[in-house]
């Protein structure tokens, strides 16, 4: 704790934010369907609609994310933006799309109503030394000034002054995550930024942050991050390909055999890192302060985090696990699709312990994704703690570069796994004549979508994105129905990597890469029993392109009190012209 003063502002908090969780969906009705799609905004060519947030007063709050698709700050070129649209209450409009820019009015961001009032660009000076964006190593040095900044937390302190925390994914392979914090002034009914008060947070106090993506306000008020730990095959991170001076993946004729370079880690530690003290849920506490805190909750799940969305019993929290068969290593087999996972705590609002879950999807008979849906059931991963999982994680600190032994891993294993889960199970599994053991429950929170392929969950979701609730209802994005969700696509082992065609799999769709938003049916306690299609784009041509008219490769979404859903795109030019941003009422 942080003395009497801290509880004072976290208690403040918890009820400044009823009412913006109110706003956000917590507390709102359900989405009724599609009845009417309005064109938000547009950002500027190359970019992704990033961050979408409500705050009090229905200001809605996005971010232009690699502008041009450049991941990283160089020299004059494009910066990321941060921002929101004054004039417009998002809770209430019901005016007309706003058009999509001529080509040569594709530079900026256009909105339907009000003025998009920028508020940061990557880049730019900050009070404490440090500029917008940027991550330095332990030395102080800069490493780099990153494009890709995601979430928004809108924190206020009063009618006239607000902090606005962002966080920055990293820059293209370079994964090392920041945060800002903004300080807002608001004078005349308008915000801007105060950036002699303003500052990057050093994430230092939690090992770094990996790949930071989306997030959600919490119910008691805390800004809650969900780190993106793009999936690696564990045993690859202290591999010596990614540590030596060969900075190129394989795709263009390096050695580096997954996308992102985990020695960067160990540049902005000046140490060896645990990979096993990324890919979690974490949480901000006390905000409002001047030093906030940072808690990881790795009994949340290690996985590709997208983000989580919290039920109002305070304790139910369903996350999405972001990934893609894409770009699936023959050899080392280092991606999957991804897993729906739910969290049941045993406090309400503590995230600190509690029980981790794992969806296992029954698809209706037909293939159309505008109409096929999906019984779930829940598979139990494992009960645990903060505490105890971080004893187990501890002990792989200082693994490095020269521990690695080809053929072998120094992490938890593919062999570990299925043995924990024979043993969980008691079935032999992998057909070799014996039932398996495990000593503890550890590949289910350091390893959580391998061990919920062992026992039996679905993990063919393609690019499983954002995730959020209205009154309970939750909403869940697919970014593109391709791969792993087709018909055609067969069935992969999660372990070895090895294709059956001739098995379908729980999800056997057409393909739609323009992508879908899934609505769930609830329970009485807040558990997810179906997901069904509620916003689904549509491709045009058959391949890429996707209808102007409705939602191309959906991301961020963010649910509305008053049943509304807004819907962020990350498109790319093969599908719109410029990425969108969606009101569906």
């Amino acid at each position: 704790m942080k003395g009497d003063n801290m509880k004072k502002n976290r208690d403040l908090l918890i009820f400044v934010f009823a009412a913006i969780v109110s706003i956000a969906g917590i507390t709102g009705q359900t989405f009724a369907g599609g009845d009417k799609m309005i064109r938000i905004a547009t950002v500027p060519a190359g970019a992704e609609v990033a961050g979408i947030a409500v705050n009090q007063v229905g200001e809605l709050f996005f971010n232009a994310q690699h502008p041009g698709g450049k991941g990283e700050v160089k020299g004059d070129g494009p910066t990321a933006l941060i921002g929101y649209i004054e004039g417009m209450d998002i809770r209430t409009y019901d005016g007309k799309n706003v058009q999509i820019p001529e080509e040569g009015s594709r530079s900026q961001v256009h909105v339907a109503s009000g003025e998009y009032v920028i508020l940061g660009k990557s880049g730019q000076k900050l009070g404490d030394g440090t500029k917008l964006g940027a991550v330095y190593d332990s030395k102080g040095e800069l490493m780099f000034i990153s494009n890709d900044v995601d979430y928004n937390a809108f924190v206020p302190l009063s009618s006239s002054e607000a902090i606005l925390y962002t966080a920055f994914e990293g820059a293209t392979r370079k994964g090392v995550a920041g945060i800002s914090r903004l300080r807002l002034e608001r004078d005349k009914g308008r915000w801007s930024s105060n950036f002699a008060k303003s500052g990057m947070l050093d994430l230092r106090s939690i090992g770094g942050g990996w790949i930071l993506c989306y997030g959600e306000i919490s119910p008691w008020g805390t800004p809650v991050f969900a780190e993106e730990y793009y999936f690696y095959n564990t045993l690859l991170w202290n591999h010596p390909d990614l540590h030596d001076a060969d900075e190129n993946p394989t795709f263009m004729k390096g050695n580096d055999m997954v996308f992102h370079m985990p020695k960067m880690m160990n540049r902005y530690l000046g140490h060896v890192s645990n990979p096993y003290r990324y890919g979690q849920i974490i949480e901000m506490n006390y905000p409002a302060s001047d030093n906030p805190e940072l808690v990881r909750h790795f009994v949340m799940g290690r996985l590709s985090h997208e983000n989580a969305t919290f039920m109002p019993d305070g304790k139910t929290v369903y996350m999405s696990d972001d990934d893609t068969v894409k770009y699936t290593n023959a050899k080392w087999n280092t991606n999957s699709g991804g897993v729906f996972f739910k969290f049941v705590a045993d406090h309400k609002a503590d995230l600190s312990s509690g029980t981790l879950y794992a969806a296992k999807a029954k698809q209706d008979s037909g293939t159309d994704p505008k109409t096929t849906g999906f019984d779930i059931s829940w598979i139990e991963l494992a009960h645990s703690s903060n505490e105890q999982i971080v004893k187990w994680i501890s002990e792989y600190d200082g693994i490095g570069p020269k521990d690695y032994v080809e053929g072998q891993s120094s992490f938890v294993s593919d062999a570990d796994v299925n043995n924990w889960a024979e043993g969980k199970l008691g079935k032999d599994l992998n057909s070799d004549g014996s039932i398996g053991t495990y000593p503890d429950n550890r590949p289910a929170f350091l390893e959580s979508r391998k061990a919920a392929a062992a026992l039996g969950a679905t993990y063919e979701w393609n690019k499983l994105e954002g995730v959020t609730n209205t009154n309970g209802t939750v909403y869940v994005a697919i970014s593109e129905i391709t791969e792993s969700m087709v018909k055609d696509w067969g069935h992969v082992n999660w372990a070895s990597g090895q294709k059956d065609t001739a098995d379908q799999g729980d999800i056997a769709l057409d393909k739609e890469a323009c992508g879908a938003v899934y609505r769930g049916t609830m329970s009485n306690d807040f558990n997810l029993t179906r997901l069904e299609p509620a916003v689904v784009g549509r491709t045009t041509d058959g391949k890429k392109r996707c209808d102007d008219l409705g939602i191309a490769h959906p991301d961020n979404i963010l649910g509305l009190s008053n049943g509304s859903l807004i819907i962020a795109e990350d498109a790319g030019k093969s599908a719109h012209p410029v990425d969108m941003l969606w009101l569906i009422k």
